[in-house]
C-alpha cells in the first residue's frame, strides 16, 4: 500500500491494492489477500478483500482521498486471470491515479483512460470498470461505469439494491466514448459495495444470468460492517476459477459536529 505524504500533497491516494507480481509455481493456487481497513480523512468506512486464483491478475482497484472532502473510488477488472491479465494493471493504474489526482468526475475520469488505453494500441485487451466519488459532507455519490455490473447499495435497514449507472462500453473499445455519471443521496451507514464478475458469476442463473439477483439476495443478508460484507461476498461457492475482488465504501454511523467557533 503507498501512502504520499499528508503535508506535501492537496490530494493523498489512501489506498491501493498490493502491486502484482509474476506468480512463480509455488504461487498457483488460489490465495486470498487479507481483508485492507482503509482510513479516510473523511471518516468514511472502507474495507476490501481479494481472491486471485493464480497468484495474481487483473483485479485492481484505486481509493484517492481529496482535501477538500471527497473520495473517489475506481474498481476495474481485466478480462483474464493470472500473470497475463495482470501485465496491463500498472500501467492502467497509473493512468487512473493521474486522473484521480486532478479531481476529475466519474465520468471524465473513465472518458480519459478509455482513450489513453486506445491510443497505447493495445490488442484484444477488455476492461471493466466503475469510478465513485463521494461526498461524506452531502452523502452525495457520483457513480459512472465502464460495462461493469452494479454498483450495489446496502441501506443501513439491511435491504440490498443494484444501482444501475447509463450504459457504456467497456474501456479501449470506440474512442470518444461517453461515460455518464448518475447521482445517488446516501444516507448514514449505507453502504456502496463493488464487485468484479468473479463474485457475481458464481451465483448466475439461467434467469439471472449475472449474478445480480443472487449479489443482492447476499448482500441483504451479510451482517452490516464493510469487513464481514467482504467476507460474505468473497465465500460465495466452493470452487473458483476466477479472480474476485469486493470493495465497500460506507458512510460513517454519524455527522460530525461542527467545531466552536473562539
Amino acid at each position: 500500500m503507498n501512502r504520499s505524504n499528508a503535508e506535501s500533497s492537496r490530494d493523498l491516494p489512501a489506498a491501493a491494492a498490493p502491486t502484482t507480481k509474476e506468480a512463480t509455481p509455488v504461487q498457483m493456487a488460489t490465495k486470498t489477500a487479507p481483508i485492507l481497513y482503509l482510513p479516510t480523512w473523511s471518516r468514511l468506512r472502507i474495507a476490501t478483500k481479494q481472491r486471485t486464483r493464480l497468484g495474481s491478475g487483473g483485479d485492481f482497484f484505486e481509493v484517492f482521498q481529496h482535501r477538500d472532502g471527497p473520495v473517489s473510488t475506481v474498481m476495474a477488472d481485466v478480462a483474464g486471470n493470472g500473470p497475463r491479465a495482470a501485465v496491463p494493471v500498472s500501467d492502467l493504474r497509473w493512468a487512473f491515479r493521474q486522473r484521480l489526482a486532478r479531481g476529475e468526475a466519474p465520468g471524465q475520469v473513465l472518458g480519459a483512460v478509455n482513450d489513453w488505453l486506445i491510443g497505447q494500441s493495445v490488442h484484444e485487451l477488455l476492461v471493466t470498470a466503475l469510478c465513485i466519488r463521494v461526498d461524506v459532507t452531502t452523502g452525495v455519490a457520483e457513480i459512472a461505469s465502464a460495462g461493469h455490473l452494479g454498483p450495489f447499495i446496502k441501506r443501513k435497514s439491511g435491504m440490498a439494491e443494484t444501482l444501475t449507472p447509463a450504459p457504456a462500453l467497456p474501456l479501449g473499445i470506440l474512442e470518444g466514448e461517453e461515460y455518464n455519471a448518475i447521482r445517488t443521496v446516501l444516507s448514514l451507514q449505507d453502504a456502496l459495495v463493488m464487485a468484479t464478475d468473479g463474485v457475481t458469476d458464481r451465483l448466475a442463473t439461467s434467469s439471472d444470468p449475472l449474478g445480480e439477483l443472487g449479489l443482492v439476495r447476499h448482500l441483504s443478508a451479510a451482517p452490516p460492517s464493510p469487513p464481514h460484507i467482504c467476507d460474505a461476498l468473497l465465500s460465495i461457492g466452493a470452487d473458483h476459477d476466477d479472480d474476485a475482488t469486493v470493495v465497500v465504501v460506507q458512510m460513517p454511523a454519524r455527522q460530525r459536529r461542527p467545531t466552536p467557533s473562539r
